[in-house]
């Protein structure tokens, strides 16, 4: 807990040092089947609507990992995609107005010495474009962990309005990690 408290220490002051007054940070811990504890810290500075997340290992500066302008936090999943025996954690974040946006921030460990990012595809506009899974797509993305996949699904504009689902498997590559959309 010391180290996640100077974590968000450190954090607190590199905002203070560039003219923002903190508004809050929040640490939550999750704990991994194997027993491992993983912090996630969100920090808000007044008059942004960005987060800075970090997720590290308890008692584990060596671990942190950091993401800097992100959406604010929504909901955190934990669960083993790719059957590996160690937990991945997901956090999924939803952008403020009007679409509500989701995006994941995926962490894989690394037989729980070290954490990973996971890689997850950003929408692009040909993503966007008529016959692609994403045709009609506006936001408001809800996701859940169903059957070892990521299940992402959103609202679709069309003149029947309907529900779309994309799932997404882990897979673990040489030295990386990747959602990939299997529908």
């Amino acid at each position: 807990m010391k180290k996640a408290v100077y974590i968000v220490s450190c954090a607190i002051v590199i905002a203070l040092l560039n003219g923002y007054s903190v508004l809050s940070a929040t640490s939550k811990e999750y704990k991994t089947k194997t027993g491992k504890i993983i912090v996630v810290t969100e920090n808000h500075t007044q008059g942004a609507s960005l987060s800075n997340i970090s997720v590290a290992f308890k008692n584990n500066v060596g671990s942190v990992l950091q993401f800097n302008d992100m959406d604010p936090i929504n909901k955190v999943l934990l669960a083993d995609l790719d059957n590996n025996g160690f937990d991945e954690i997901y956090i999924i974040t939803l952008s403020a107005g009007s679409g509500s946006y989701g995006n994941v921030i995926g962490i894989a460990s690394t037989n729980d010495k070290s954490l990973t990012k996971i890689n997850f595809p950003e929408l692009t506009e040909p993503d966007l474009k008529i016959g692609t899974n994403f045709e009609g797509y506006e936001g408001h993305d809800i996701y859940e962990i169903k059957d070892k996949f990521l299940i992402r699904s959103f609202p679709v504009k069309t003149p029947k309005p309907t529900t779309r689902v994309i799932k997404y498997k882990l897979i673990a590559e040489e030295a990386s990690f990747q959602l990939v959309m299997i529908k």
